[in-house]
């Protein structure tokens, strides 16, 4: 018996940016309509240490995709010049049991967040929109960027700001290589990046808001809230919250569950759970409206899921077996 190893360099020659917001726009269908068996992941405060484990299983029926992803969230580590994420996605075969794949998980997490962020510009950005822009230049932040192009290729002009100058001229240099259609801007604060921006997306460990409701200038906006991940972390500011027209998340559970974005303006009294609009799945079903033409502002909240992670794992695992890409080990 034998399975399929999958690196980072394999995983890029399988599969791009726009087959994985296709795959994920079926994961979010496939969630919203209880298709799924996907705990909430099991958090290991590692406090010792500094670090986290986190483990995601998900059973996604429909395809009989089977996995887990075991992944450790180390913040210190680039200073020690070490991934921020680091882990592995196992792939199991739905009918049989038997051990399919196994994947570096960073890559995925950062591809799956991307692309989750993608299949919410597709369907809830302003139309036509050509100015963009990150807040937070982590591992996260050329995925967003990629996504956002990708699901909104009228966008011409990207505003770039983070606290960490070199990291935003670095990300940068990069973006500007990978997508020269595209003019990047390095912004002086996150206020001057928002601005002129019709969407947004914010992919920081900030424990405050990164912006104010007044930073935003345009008359239509969607923001990817993508940071806050545990219930003391906020990146998006209550008022925002509270004026959004539309405010979806990627699992209703799983984002009330953890997100401070939500948790905090939900215990103080700012925001009601009946102001969350649903899942980005039921927008993507029909039972809920995106984008309506008097909307201004729009968000989705994710926090992620191991589903995500299993049906992104599977797209790549058939493209690479179809392509010949990827090392076998025996198992025996």
């Amino acid at each position: 018996m034998s399975m399929l190893f999958l690196s980072e360099s394999d995983m890029k020659k399988a599969i791009d940016m726009g087959e994985a917001i296709d795959a994920l726009e079926e994961a979010f269908r496939m969630h919203s309509r209880k298709e799924t068996i996907t705990p909430l992941r099991t958090h290991l405060e590692l406090e010792e240490v500094g670090g986290m484990g986190l483990f995601m299983p998900s059973w996604v029926a429909p395809i009989k995709a089977l996995g887990i992803k075991a992944i450790t969230v180390y913040p210190e580590n680039p200073q020690k010049g070490l991934p921020f994420i680091q882990g592995t996605v196992l792939l199991y075969n739905g009918d049989t049991g038997a051990q399919e794949a196994i994947l570096e998980a960073s890559y995925i997490t950062r591809l799956r967040t991307g692309a989750s962020c993608g299949v919410a510009t597709r369907r809830l950005a302003p139309q036509g929109s050509e100015r963009a822009a990150i807040i937070g230049t982590g591992a996260q932040s050329f995925m967003q960027m990629w996504a956002v192009i990708t699901a909104a290729p009228t966008v011409r002009e990207y505003y770039i700001f983070d606290l960490d100058r070199a990291k935003a001229e670095a990300l940068k240099k990069d973006a500007e290589a990978a997508f020269p259609e595209v003019s990047f801007t390095l912004a002086g604060s996150s206020a001057e990046a928002v601005a002129r921006a019709q969407v947004i997306t914010t992919a920081t460990t900030s424990k405050k808001p990164v912006f104010s409701i007044k930073d935003l200038q345009e008359e239509k906006v969607h923001i990817n809230a993508v940071g806050a991940f545990k219930p003391e972390m906020q990146e998006i500011d209550a008022e925002v919250m509270q004026k959004a027209d539309k405010l979806f998340v990627d699992d209703f559970e799983g984002a009330l569950a953890e997100s401070g974005d939500l948790i905090i303006p939900l215990n103080d009294g700012r925001l009601r759970k009946e102001d969350i609009s649903g899942e980005i799945g039921e927008v993507l079903l029909g039972t809920k409206k995106g984008r309506e033409e008097s909307d201004r502002i729009t968000v989705y909240e994710t926090v992620g899921m191991g589903s995500l992670d299993v049906v992104t794992a599977k797209a790549i695992f058939k493209k690479a077996l179809a392509g010949e890409i990827g090392t076998r080990l025996s198992l025996h």
